[in-house]
This record gives C-alpha cells, structure tokens and sequence, in this order.
C-alpha cells in the first residue's frame, strides 16, 4: 500500500516558484476549517509561522503563552494517568482556540469564532499537522511575519556602548 501525502489532504495552491511553504499549509488549514488564524509554533514559543486574521497575531508573547499552557496542561494530563494528549481547547465568548501537537517540537494554534466547530478544527488540524510535518521535513524555514513599526510616540529603545539595553520605565512600566 502506497503512503498518502498529506498534501493530497490539504489542498492549497504553492506559492509563486511552485514550491508549498508552510504558510501555505497554514492558509488552507483556514479555508477548510472556518479558523480566523493559525499558527505554527516552536516549542521555545518562537512563532515560526502564521495565516490568516493578521490583527490576531503578535510577536511572540501569545506564542510562548501557548506553548507553556500546552505543555502545562500535557502534564497534567499524564500525572492523571492519561498517556493520549491531543491538544487544548478554550472556549470564550466570541473566540475559541484549540492548540495541538505537530511533532515533537511544533504545536499548531488555530484561533476560530463562534460559527466554527471544534471537531471541524481538530479534524483540519490533524491534516494540517500532516502537511507542515512533510514541509518541515523537506526544510521549509520559518515564515516570520514583519516586524511591527514603532508608533509615532513610542520611544526607540539604544544600545549605550556598554552593551544593555536602555528601558523607557515611562512606556513599558506605566500604570494603566
């Protein structure tokens, strides 16, 4: 019996050059399953790549949350004696998410609202988690998005020539 490709699955075009890259499988993990974004992980929390709603994505504190409250929740799991752990789900008032292991290093985030079912997202995921393992075998890199631009009145922080970084306590200790 011939193995499937995940790709016969996941059906999404390649990206100009003819080769799939991982934000390809992440955009058709979208479509098929009604998720607003997703996200491919490290399991460091470094956001390695991402599709969809661009207002949902940050740059790397949601990542790294993610990554611990999986890994938190794993263990948990195992010390209740439950040796099978296929992911976390939240569900909030307007928006849901479920994260699941790609391998043993990746985790996908799918962010989804009301409308969309779980058990759509879980199903996608799977074949997503499919895709991107054969992609990251075959040594896509990671897909960073753009940095953010500072705002007009955000301050720059500077290297002194000592080496430490300059902090703004004003900007990022304010009081709210």
């Amino acid at each position: 019996m011939e193995p499937r490709s995940a790709f016969k699955e996941l059906i999404f075009p390649a990206s100009p050059g003819g080769r799939a890259t991982l934000r390809d499988a992440l955009t058709a993990h979208c479509t098929a399953s009604d998720t607003a974004y997703a996200a491919l992980l490290e399991e460091s929390g470094f956001l390695y790549a991402d599709a969809g709603d661009g207002s949902l994505r940050d740059h790397g504190e949601t990542a790294a949350l993610a990554v611990g409250a999986y890994h938190a929740m794993r263990e948990v799991a195992r010390r209740l004696g439950e040796t099978a752990f296929e992911g976390i789900a939240h569900e909030g008032a307007a928006r849901h998410f479920f994260i699941s292991p790609v391998d043993g290093r990746y985790l996908l985030l799918s962010v989804f609202g009301s409308e969309t079912r779980l058990a759509l997202v879980r199903a996608s995921a799977r074949r997503a988690a499919e895709a991107l393992r054969e992609l990251i075998l075959l040594g896509a890199p990671p897909e960073l998005p753009p940095a953010p631009q500072p705002r007009a009145n955000q301050p720059v922080t500077a290297l002194p020539a000592d080496g430490d970084f300059v902090i703004d306590r004003d900007y990022f200790l304010a009081a709210p």
